[in-house]
């Protein structure tokens, strides 16, 4: 009988092939989709899930009080690590890193940079890793060790033997290389490239040693004892930093689940209020959306050919076929359709998955031989088959044999308002994308034309690192006569964004308690303002001819607004520990959030911190001239290291990421959203077109004229456009008000917006509903009309 079934259904899509391609194809190609968006989602639920330890494993954060608010963070300080171990017997082990850079490697003179972690000892014990190579318990047994990963040697050595080989860190330090692991997974938060120990670490940055609790810079993960209670634990180590650093005992430390981290990262108040997670449960929805608008249509196309196939259910029916086997018939005819497009949206993932991954910079890959994976594929296309199979199913069984063999079937127009419904949930889900698609750019494009501050236009910025250390007075003189740059200054961190904050800051006139509000900072020397083209308000920049702004600071009008200074310059500002005089006083400019309002900064003065050398090219020479010439000198002064920069309105771009990405994947799946749902008006329109074709001959008869008979099979269409737009505009202005209310500086939901999606609908619904409606009223009515 199975057989029989599956030939039927073989022969019915080879009868109809135009109908058979668009409900393989739509079908096809909302399951890819939604298969592309269930790897993202699988990838994001699984990340760091390959660390045998992971349910053990917690991160430990930091809420610090701020001016009536709550921060929390994950940065921390040396001795925490230590004193957990220490105090709490229920911690088995705990272990510091630094946050991970990229590094200068050079073997055989062959200089190549990587990212380089430091990380305890016991951080291999806790953290699980593929050793190549090597072992974990020999893997820093010296301390002038390094860990490398197999592109990471491959890259350095080639087919070589890298054990036991000696490399040159950032032109000083001699390492030799102890161990080799697999390449980390790409859905992991530890994105290293080599590993060092914490001992050497030290021994490379001295400072290391004696940083004290207030410095919080690093990271720290405890790995509790099997049975620990995490609750009461977390309770305990409230307050050691109180213990240890009375000074700063507001600030309390609590654990955080590590796999945890990854989706819900973002706090408020101290309090949990999400993270990426949100856009996980976006995409899963839109997985569902898609695919269900993709079932919707294939009911449609079904239904619509229902009049074809009456006369073949009422023969059925009459040599004693029962309703529940030609149920099971159409089901089998659905399920086989399923599977057929199964096979296509497998071809489809496969060629589509790179670009996707471009779009969303991932690195997906179809898991081949994953058992789960293939079970799931093929569970999600047999829950499709039937979804989409059970309405024509039903629909088509119900058909009475008497009625249809005598051609008076009426069960069409009887189920036309439910199909409607049908079209209607898909022309909403459209219209929502539609909605989405174009605020979410609106958004963007009002944040980009928010005034930085600051000239982005020709500065570009390069690692202060080797020898620019000693020689950078040299080469910003050269790379200026040279005329290839018009200033260049040195800084703590790139001007595109803000990682470094102080507090213990005292400006006169402070209340109580204000000296514990972290405020942003920035380091530099000299040329700051003219390189990076801020606007002084008042006062002057630091400058080479006094050696006295050394203790000097500057600040920006936000933190004079702070600190309630009516006459900033002159006042005295005690900044990490040493009194500073204001000398200038510089416009608001963006360097945190660009969707925030900006916060008091204080712009310091100190060499030391320098880590960016920031650059003004000459904008009277062309670019790729003036950086040709830059390299040229840079190589100069800094053999060794490999010239790299960054365009600073490339790294303010990235701000904006996420916004992007969404408005990308949004317009993306506006247009297969709309595709679907064209395919299942079209097959509405079919099945309205066949239900009407005697009331159409009898119009003509009678004198209508084609366009008067196009519009009214149109209008019906428009009509369920129509209550689609109402019903979509709610949902999506309910949604994206809520969307926009996370950012301060926000656009609003225009009127313009909602005319646009309702035009683009009509326009749509019309180009879809004209090929059958004008087909339809040119018919000849003798046809239909000769058997009455």
């Amino acid at each position: 009988m199975i057989k029989n079934y599956l030939k039927i259904a073989w022969r019915g899509l080879v009868k109809n092939k135009l109908y058979s391609a668009i409900n393989i194809g739509g079908l096809g190609v909302g399951m890819a989709v939604s298969f592309m968006l269930l790897l993202y989602v699988y990838n994001e639920f699984t990340f760091d899930g390959f660390h045998q330890n992971k349910d053990r494993i917690y991160k430990v954060l930091r809420n610090q009080p701020s001016n009536s608010e709550i921060n929390t963070g994950d940065a921390t300080s040396v001795p925490i690590a230590g004193a957990l171990l220490k105090d709490y017997p229920e911690i088995e082990k705990a272990a510091r890193t630094n946050w991970g850079y990229d590094q200068l490697f050079n073997y055989n003179n062959k200089p190549l940079k990587f990212n380089l972690m430091s990380a305890d000892e016991s951080y291999l014990d806790m953290f699980t890793f593929d050793f190549v190579k090597g072992n974990k318990r020999d893997a820093f047994k010296e301390l002038a060790s390094v860990i490398m990963t197999e592109s990471t040697v491959k890259a350095l050595f080639g087919d070589k033997d890298p054990i036991g080989q000696t490399v040159k860190l950032n032109g000083t330090q001699l390492v030799k290389v102890s161990a080799v692991i697999k390449d980390l997974p790409k859905n992991s938060t530890f994105r290293f490239k080599a590993l060092i120990s914490w001992k050497l670490f030290e021994v490379m940055n001295p400072w290391i040693k004696t940083s004290g609790w207030g410095n919080y810079s690093f990271k720290t993960y405890v790995m509790l004892k099997p049975g620990a209670n995490v609750g009461k634990l977390d309770a305990e180590i409230k307050k050691l930093v109180g213990r240890y650093d009375p000074q700063n005992k507001e600030n309390e430390l609590f654990l955080y689940p590590f796999t945890r981290w990854h989706l819900h990262d973002e706090f408020k108040n101290g309090v949990n209020t999400g993270g990426s997670i949100e856009y996980v449960r976006l995409f899963l929805l839109l997985a569902i959306g898609i695919l269900l608008i993709a079932c919707i249509n294939f009911m449609n196309l079904s239904t619509a050919r229902s009049e074809r196939r009456s006369r073949e259910v009422g023969i059925r029916k009459v040599v004693g076929a029962r309703r529940i086997a030609i149920i099971q018939q159409f089901l089998g005819e659905s399920v086989l359709t399923a599977f057929l497009a199964f096979l296509f949206a497998a071809v489809i993932t496969s060629l589509s998955l790179d670009g996707f991954n471009r779009i969303i910079q991932k690195t997906l890959t179809i898991p081949y031989h994953n058992p789960w994976a293939w079970v799931t594929a093929i569970s999600v296309t047999l829950i499709t088959g039937l979804l989409a199979g059970s309405y024509p199913a039903l629909f088509l069984s119900s058909f009475k044999p008497v009625k249809v063999l005598k051609g008076i079937n009426k069960a069409g127009k009887k189920t036309l308002h439910s199909r409607q419904i049908l079209v209607v949930v898909q022309f909403v889900f459209a219209t929502c994308l539609i909605l989405s698609s174009i605020l979410i750019y609106k958004q963007i494009n009002y944040i980009k034309n928010r005034p930085v501050g600051y000239m982005q236009n020709g500065l570009v910025e390069l690692p202060f690192e080797g020898s620019m250390e000693k020689q950078f007075d040299n080469f910003r003189q050269d790379a200026i006569n040279s005329g290839a740059i018009a200033d260049a200054a040195i800084v703590s961190n790139s001007i595109a964004s803000n990682n470094s904050s102080s507090w213990n800051v005292i400006w006169p006139g402070q209340l109580a308690g204000e000296e514990k509000i972290p405020i942003d900072q920035i380091v530099t020397t000299n040329h700051f303002t003219s390189t990076y083209g801020l606007t002084l308000a008042a006062g002057r920049d630091f400058s080479v001819d006094r050696p006295s702004d050394t203790s000097s600071l500057m600040l920006n009008e936000a933190a004079v607004k702070m600190m309630r200074l009516k006459e900033p310059i002159g006042q005295i500002v005690k900044w990490q520990g040493r009194p500073c005089t204001v000398v200038g006083v510089v416009k608001n400019f963006v360097w945190g959030s660009p969707y925030e309002p900006v916060k008091p900064a204080i712009i310091g003065f100190d060499k030391s911190w320098a880590s960016t050398i920031g650059v003004r090219l000459n904008p009277k020479a062309p670019v790729s001239k003036s950086l040709a010439t830059l390299e040229a000198i840079y190589k100069k002064y800094n053999p060794e290291y490999p010239f790299e920069y960054k365009f600073v309105d490339e790294g303010f771009s990235g701000k904006f990421q996420t916004e992007k990405l969404l408005g990308t994947l949004s317009s993306s799946f506006t247009v297969l959203a709309i595709i679907i749902s064209c395919l299942g008006l079209f097959g509405l329109a079919s099945f309205s077109a066949e239900q009407r074709k005697k009331e159409i001959s009898i119009r003509k008869v009678l004198g209508a004229s084609i366009s008067s008979l196009w519009f009214n099979l149109s209008k019906e269409f428009l009509q369920l456009v129509i209550i689609s737009f109402l019903i979509g505009s709610a949902i999506s202005w309910y949604y994206m008000n809520h969307w926009l209310a996370h950012y301060t500086y926000r656009t609003d939901i225009s009127l313009w917006v909602f005319v646009i999606t309702i035009g683009l609908s009509i326009i749509v619904c019309l180009i879809t509903v004209s090929w059958q409606a004008i087909k339809a009223a040119m018919g000849n009515p003798v046809n239909s009309l000769k058997n009455e």
